[in-house]
């Protein structure tokens, strides 16, 4: 069972019945139009991103007492795909380690699995004869600087809610 650890608290499932992560890219672009119209885009740099994270369960998550002042680390539940034609793809180096990197090849129009050697940062994916594309799933770890929870608690139901939001560092 795959679990979201905050600051090397592991989140209780408990604490997480229904839990939604989603990532968002952090990049320094803007766009100009040209004097004959024409659009341009300046980037000073890319490829960090940022996360929320919001759950509720039966009881506290117990991230409080986190230093929220200093990066902390994130072993995130939500996987992320890279697809490639090639079966051979670059893996970045921000992935939980405990959880590998699983593959998929697109046959005839449906994704199987299909194993994975890794080489560092490199995952090489069994040949599938036929396939037309690979996928590469992998469960980044990101060291951030995190808000402080917002935290809900809901007297009816006797859920507590709460939601983080980290940008990396």
């Amino acid at each position: 069972m795959k679990v979201l650890v905050i600051g090397g608290i592991e989140i209780p499932q408990k604490s997480a019945h229904q839990l939604t992560q989603n990532y968002s890219p952090v990049q320094s672009v803007s766009r100009i139009r040209m004097g004959d119209g024409t659009l341009t885009q300046q980037s000073a740099w890319a490829g960090k991103t940022s996360t929320e994270i919001s759950a509720d369960g039966l009881i506290p998550a117990g991230i409080n007492e986190i230093d929220y002042s200093q990066p902390v680390t994130i072993k995130c539940i939500a996987e992320r795909v890279i697809t490639s034609a090639s079966n051979i793809i670059d893996i970045p180096i921000g992935r939980r380690a405990d959880y590998g990197v699983e593959g998929r090849a697109l046959l005839d129009g449906l994704w199987q699995t299909t194993p994975v050697s890794m080489s560092v940062d490199q995952a090489t994916l069994t040949i599938v004869v036929g396939a037309t594309q690979y996928q590469a799933i992998y469960w980044p770890e990101l060291s951030c600087y995190l808000d402080p929870p917002n935290e809900t608690r809901d007297t009816r139901t006797s859920a507590y809610g709460w939601t983080i939001t980290a940008e990396e560092i």
